[in-house]
């Protein structure tokens, strides 16, 4: 193996249970390394801990999981302090793993605790304070416009000076504060990748974490050049690490033909541009970690094959 390889892993959030961990730890090939997920109860974490010794690379926060996501962006000082304890939580969890990234979805363009419940998430999504903000009703898609609006730039704006405080706590415990960009629904912050080279020029305290999945399902939305967007992140030196999935998004000329899916499948499905992905990644030196939910080994050999063909 070239000693320049880059860092690969894989997220959790495929494998939640001792019984299916075990079986893809006797089933590959190679020693494997993990991303904890944002889905693990403290039971779980501490059942699996025996599995995991020396082979966590980060943590997905809120982990353990929470009732609400952390919202950094609210004005409510009771859902920030909360946001807080759970972020403690996180970083404790990081440490204690031997983890030195703590990957973040860094708040909502709300004052409200955003329930990490799917269905409770939605129903806020959906709700009176978004509405006028939602162009394709399922999956509550945003407005090509929403990120323009003083609605979305103030709490973004509230996001970026919470995140340089819990930046800087995450430094002092020698953890890097990984930034994800999200997929463009209503509420969600930082979509774009404008907003990622933005984020950390204003708040260089943070470090990005890339989520190709997301960032191409944006770019169905908004236009932009997906690869001309993966790379100008890559070009900030901040992407310490990388989520690599597939999904069954595409562009369209109005809401009832695009198509706009957080799948997380595996990276050769729909014609995913992953061979491209994999090598652009590579070259930066950033960790890739495959988040998808489906079949994590067969992903993993695939990346691992493709990383074979490169000369890093």
């Amino acid at each position: 193996m070239n000693d320049h390889m880059p860092i690969t892993a894989i997220s959790l959030v495929s494998l939640q249970s001792v019984d299916r961990l075990q079986a893809i730890l006797r089933a590959s090939p190679n020693p494997l390394r993990f991303e904890l997920s944002y889905e693990m109860s403290k039971g779980l974490l501490d059942s699996m801990r025996p599995l995991l010794r020396d082979s966590v690379v980060s943590v997905h926060a809120a982990c353990p999981n929470t009732k609400f996501f952390p919202n950094l962006a609210s004005n409510d000082a009771s859902v920030i302090r909360q946001s807080y304890q759970d972020l403690q939580l996180s970083l404790e969890t990081t440490v204690s793993f031997g983890g030195n990234i703590m990957v973040l979805h860094p708040g909502y363009a709300t004052d409200l605790a955003i329930p990490s419940h799917n269905q409770k998430r939605q129903e806020i999504l959906s709700g009176a304070e978004f509405l006028p903000y939602i162009w394709k009703e399922e999956g509550s898609i945003c407005i090509p416009s929403y990120l323009q609006t003083e609605h979305y730039k103030g709490y973004k704006a509230n996001a970026m000076a919470n995140l340089k405080q819990f930046a800087s706590a995450c430094a002092d415990r020698n953890v890097m504060l990984a930034v994800e960009n999200l997929n463009p629904r209503v509420g969600y912050l930082f979509q774009t990748p404008q907003e990622m080279i933005d984020l950390v020029s204003e708040v260089p305290e943070c470090s990005l974490c890339l989520d190709v999945g997301h960032l191409w399902i944006s770019s169905c939305l908004y236009g932009f050049d997906y690869y001309q967007g993966i790379q100008d992140i890559l070009a900030t030196g901040k992407v310490v690490t990388t989520h690599l999935h597939s999904n069954s998004s595409h562009p369209g000329a109005d809401e009832y033909t695009i198509r706009l899916e957080d799948d997380h499948t595996s990276l050769d499905k729909y014609t995913f541009p992953y061979e491209w992905i994999i090598s652009t990644i590579a070259a930066s030196g950033a960790n890739m970690v495959l988040e998808v939910k489906e079949q994590p080994l067969e992903n993993y050999l695939l990346l691992m094959r493709e990383l074979g063909k490169l000369s890093l």
